[in-house]
C-alpha cells in the first residue's frame, strides 16, 4: 500500500486537483494527507468531491478555521479511526483491510509560534509508548 503526503499550499486551483488525482491514481495511494490546503470550511465538501468523489475525508476545521490538515483514504482498502485531533495534528489508526495490518499515523502541520510548538510536542510525547 502506498501512503502519500503533500504540502499543497492551496487546493482551490483546478490544476492542483488534476495533479492530485493523477498522482493518487498513478501511485495507487490508499491513504494520504494534505496540509496547507487553504480551503475554507464552507468549501471543503465541494472541493473534496471535485477532487476524489470515492474517497473519505477527515479535516481539522473544528480546531483550525483554516482547515490546515486533511486526511484522505480509500475506504475499500483501509479503515481509519481518529485517535485525536488538534490545530496542528490529526492522529489516526489505520488498518489495511486485505491484511488486517494496523499502524498509527500522526499528520502534523506545525505552527511557528513557540508556545504552540510546545503544545504540539507535549501532544506527541503523550501519545508515545515510552
Amino acid at each position: 500500500m502506498i501512503i502519500g503526503c503533500w504540502n499543497v499550499r492551496g487546493l482551490n486551483d483546478p490544476i492542483k486537483h488534476s495533479e492530485l488525482r493523477r498522482l493518487i491514481h498513478q501511485e495507487r495511494m490508499a491513504f494520504f494527507d494534505l496540509v496547507e490546503t487553504r480551503v475554507r470550511d464552507r468549501n471543503k465538501d465541494n472541493v473534496s468531491q471535485l477532487l476524489l468523489h470515492n474517497c473519505s475525508f477527515l479535516y481539522n476545521y473544528d480546531f483550525s478555521c483554516r482547515g490546515r490538515i486533511w486526511v484522505c483514504w480509500n475506504a475499500d482498502v483501509v479503515k481509519v479511526d481518529v485517535l485525536g485531533m488538534s490545530d496542528q495534528a490529526i492522529h489516526v489508526s489505520v488498518m489495511i483491510l486485505a491484511t488486517d495490518v494496523c499502524f498509527n499515523a500522526s499528520i502534523i502541520y506545525r505552527d511557528n509560534s513557540a508556545s504552540l510548538c510546545e503544545a504540539l510536542r507535549s501532544d506527541i510525547v503523550s501519545r508515545s509508548d515510552g
